[in-house]
């Protein structure tokens, strides 16, 4: 028992000393945070193009008929949904961005030389048998263990919350990234379009709009017709938005709220642990 303590201890205190570990994790927390930037970029860009497109009228009264189009009460539910998504990404962007200031903090120097130290400590203390003391030794591993938590506890966090993204999260963050980033593209195409018509209607004189002029321009650039037809791509784009929703709310929320339960978990039970008489012994003894 003794020897596989000094072994794993040893282990952990040569991974402790491992840059390759740290740069690993770094890097899988930093395209965390670029596919957290990118869906926040996406959610404004958005945005921003409904805003051009709502309170948009096209109207055209030639020879007495008037026709309106209203673009932006049609987009009104659909931008609703894109400043819910924002502030859930904003958030996210956040919590990623602190989860990334814990992983540089525990890979600092001073925290790798105390934890090493820890472990020193602890090997002297199982195998010197002048200092075979169970309150000592207690005090000795609850230092490792707390230290243990310091160094390690942000690198497992990143580690495991990308493997669950690998195993569950990214084939659905892509297809619905992909969805969400066509039906902008739709819209861009669809507000270039209103600007033309704009554009169109200022220059056209009353003589003109009563020709053909007037006539392809309502069979070629129909807003309210082409948003019509967009209103099955909206839909399945804020279906998609709740999936990403679902995606970053599991990784930035749920997962760091597991993490601080289990920071807690084994907090107590540092403080609970101690090493009895006989426990010692069995310790020394094997």
């Amino acid at each position: 028992m003794k020897i596989f303590l000094t072994l794993f201890l040893l282990f952990l205190l040569l991974l402790s000393l491992s840059f390759s570990v740290d740069e690993s994790a770094m890097q899988l927390q930093d395209e965390a945070l670029k596919r957290s930037f990118a869906a926040f970029g996406l959610a404004k860009a958005l945005n921003a193009v409904i805003s051009l497109l709502q309170g948009t009228e096209l109207s055209f009264a030639p020879v007495g008929i008037g026709l309106t189009f209203s673009i932006g009460e049609v987009l009104d539910p659909f931008n609703d949904m894109i400043e819910r998504f924002s502030w859930v990404m904003l958030f996210a962007t956040v919590s990623l961005s602190i989860q990334k200031l814990l992983l540089i903090l525990s890979a600092k120097a001073f925290l790798q030389i105390a934890f090493g130290v820890s472990v020193v400590v602890t090997l002297f203390l199982l195998w010197a048998k002048k200092f075979q003391n169970a309150q000592l030794l207690s005090y000795a591993f609850k230092l490792f263990l707390f230290l243990f938590l310091l160094r390690f506890s942000a690198v497992v966090f990143v580690y495991s919350s990308e493997l669950l993204y690998a195993s569950l999260l990214q084939k659905e963050y892509e297809s619905a990234s992909k969805v969400v980033e066509s039906t902008q593209k739709k819209l861009e195409d669809l507000e270039n379009k209103n600007r033309i018509v704009i554009s169109s209607q200022k220059d056209m004189s009353f003589f003109d709009g009563v020709g053909s002029k007037y006539d392809k321009i309502l069979e070629n650039l129909n807003i309210s017709k082409q948003l019509s037809a967009m209103e099955e791509s909206i839909e399945e784009a804020s279906l998609n938005m709740v999936k990403l929703i679902t995606i970053f709310v599991v990784q930035s929320m749920l997962m760091p709220l597991l993490y601080l339960w289990l920071m807690i978990v084994s907090m107590k039970f540092i403080l609970k642990f101690e090493f009895n008489r006989e426990k010692i012994k069995l310790l020394y003894n094997a």
